[in-house]
């Protein structure tokens, strides 16, 4: 049985369809047909952090490719934005 995922190809992160923690993960979600890449189009990007939180790799990846900036000139994020993005920045990969 094929499987497959909707892979990001500048964050190596995957589609995830989400309703609070954004639409990227380093997991994804696994589908058992083949995904429609037009369910991309528009993403969700979640980050939160306060003034000493690090950021991870996942939000860092976010941050420098959707070019996120601090608030103000705050040392932190606080983001819950959509963002559009190409078809073919997306690739459908088989697991």
């Amino acid at each position: 049985m094929k499987v497959y995922k909707l892979k990001h190809k500048s964050t190596g992160l995957f589609y995830t369809p989400s309703k609070g923690y954004g639409n990227l993960s380093t997991k994804g979600k696994i589908y058992s047909t083949k995904p429609n890449i037009k369910w991309t189009s528009i993403i969700r990007i979640i980050i939160k952090t306060g003034t000493k939180d690090k950021l991870n790799e996942k939000q860092q990846k976010l941050i420098d490719y959707f070019n996120i900036k601090k608030i103000g000139t705050k040392d932190y994020y606080w983001i819950d934005e959509y963002f559009e993005t190409k078809p073919e920045d997306w690739e459908i990969i088989e697991l």
